[in-house]
């Protein structure tokens, strides 16, 4: 008997070797249901998909997302079409890829989703999910299996290519290269696709991603529509798939084209994508935003709002702010030039500027810009950020200031809020996700949502849970309302 079982697990062993990266992940999340993930996992879905979900709404009024809808509306014509998946916040359907693309461009337009995993693997996997969903029957704890998925191959893929750093210092934007992968797995576990048209899904859709950071030269339009395309791409590789369309089998592996040495060259790790696979869920690395900016900046913003409180500062007080950082975070986040929001919110030295007066780094302070005032102004031009740490203080800049009396302060956060190791908690969760969806779609609508996210597991009819994310208003209408004050329940 021992030796039978010797001789099978050599034949499984061997049979392992001959699959492709991409087939072995595929036949895990093909065949893993909702009751083997774990509470842990199966929470942190719940939670992530709440903070998305109001993400996406809050930013149905973006200039970018106003730009990608009216672009597909144009070519699809279906406004007010009883087909198709949800827009968010509107009244309006698309196609489900279009759809996706529409609700993953404004689940990032306003800096408020998660971070982490890929980059944003909210943005990319939760709008893929909930676009294929409305169109194919799927129960909610299919659903939330799928999100499991996307997350942790989004996660696993950047970990494989080298992590956050060198990836995106090749100048590819991972949250739409590695993110792709999510959203292709997710859509085919909503679709119920076996393992083999998964496996397919992946190479189709590792055959066309893309998304670079030229955007950062201009503050392009395009850096918000990242994660939306990646999840049109990962939702049509899904339906192709389904359709007989086959994709490259080692679209990760290959010597000449793969994935790992067409995008990430001596940084990639292949076999990081299947380490731990089904014992830990790359969901467990992402981290939940607090402040509407990128997160570059959040370690140094925690760090002047403690000293402001501990001390009793007021911008005026402050005559001098200099920030110690890693040199990534100084590329990333270290330009003083604020024409729009983009700049504005993928600026250090704003993002402290708007803190330091108000106390808050939430949506009102980069939306409208507040460059107008004065103090703002002379706080910018007086922030310098110093590349002069090593790359692991990338959640722990360290902040000092000099003030206009001649004390000088400093503190560090090591983890800023939000981290993994330090996250925020369900009523932090709560407050941010009220001040985000009650607004435009009412309290009422957002108390049944946040109930809905947490029974999803139990839903049958996921169309009614779809329902809960459009507005009542007229076709094409959209609602409007004054930004939120989310902070103000989160400190």
């Amino acid at each position: 008997m021992h030796q039978t079982n010797t001789n099978a697990q050599n034949s499984n062993a061997t049979k392992d070797s001959l699959r492709s990266l991409t087939q072995r992940v595929a036949q895990h999340w093909a065949q893993r249901t909702f009751d083997e993930l774990p509470q842990t996992d199966v929470d942190m879905v719940r939670q992530r998909l709440l903070d998305t979900l109001a993400a996406g709404i809050a930013g149905i009024d973006a200039e970018e997302t106003a730009a990608v809808r009216a672009g597909m509306l144009a070519i699809h014509g279906q406004a007010g079409s009883a087909a198709g998946a949800a827009l968010w916040g509107t009244d309006l359907k698309l196609p489900a890829p279009q759809a996706a693309l529409v609700n993953g461009t404004a689940a990032h337009a306003r800096e408020l989703d998660d971070f982490d995993g890929c980059g944003h693997t909210g943005a990319v996997v939760v709008p893929a999910v909930m676009a294929v969903a409305q169109g194919c029957g799927a129960d909610g704890a299919t659903v939330m299996t799928a999100i499991a998925a996307g997350y942790d191959l989004a996660g696993r893929m950047l970990n494989a290519a080298g992590g956050y750093r060198p990836h995106n210092a090749l100048g590819w934007h991972s949250t739409a290269t590695c993110g792709t992968f999510g959203a292709a797995l997710a859509a085919a576990r909503v679709l119920g696709l076996d393992a083999d048209r998964t496996a397919q899904a992946l190479g189709i859709a590792g055959s066309y991603m893309g998304g670079v950071w030229a955007f950062m030269q201009d503050g392009a339009m395009t850096k918000r529509m990242h994660p939306g395309k990646a999840a049109e791409t990962g939702v049509t590789a899904a339906y192709l798939a389904q359709a007989g369309m086959t994709g490259p089998a080692q679209i990760l592996e290959a010597p000449w084209g793969g994935f790992f040495t067409t995008y990430c060259g001596a940084h990639a790790q292949p076999q990081r994508v299947l380490e731990q696979l089904g014992e830990f869920n790359a969901i467990a690395l992402t981290g939940i935003k607090p402040y509407a900016c990128c997160r570059a900046s959040h370690g140094a913003i925690d760090a002047l709002l403690e000293l402001r409180a501990a001390h009793g500062l007021r911008a005026q007080d402050i005559a001098r702010i200099d920030v110690h950082c890693p040199a990534h975070t100084v590329k990333l986040v270290g330009s003083h030039r604020v024409d729009n929001v983009l700049e504005a919110q993928m600026s250090m030295p704003y993002a402290l500027a708007v803190t330091a007066l108000s106390g808050r780094a939430d949506l009102p302070q980069f939306a409208p810009l507040q460059t107008d005032d004065p103090e703002v102004r002379r706080l910018i031009a007086h922030t310098h950020l110093h590349p002069d740490l090593p790359a692991e203080h990338v959640h722990g800049p360290l902040l000092k200031l000099q003030c206009v009396d001649g004390r000088r302060l400093q503190a560090q956060v090591q983890f800023a809020k939000g981290h993994a190791r330090n996250p925020i908690s369900a009523a932090e969760l709560r407050a941010k996700a009220q001040s985000l969806i009650a607004p435009p779609l009412g309290q009422a609508r957002f108390e049944a949502l946040e109930q809905a996210v947490d029974q999803l597991h139990a839903h049958h009819d996921f169309d009614t849970f779809a329902a809960l994310l459009q507005a009542a208003s007229p076709a094409g209408v959209l609602p409007s309302s004054p930004r939120s004050h989310f902070l103000q329940d989160t400190q």
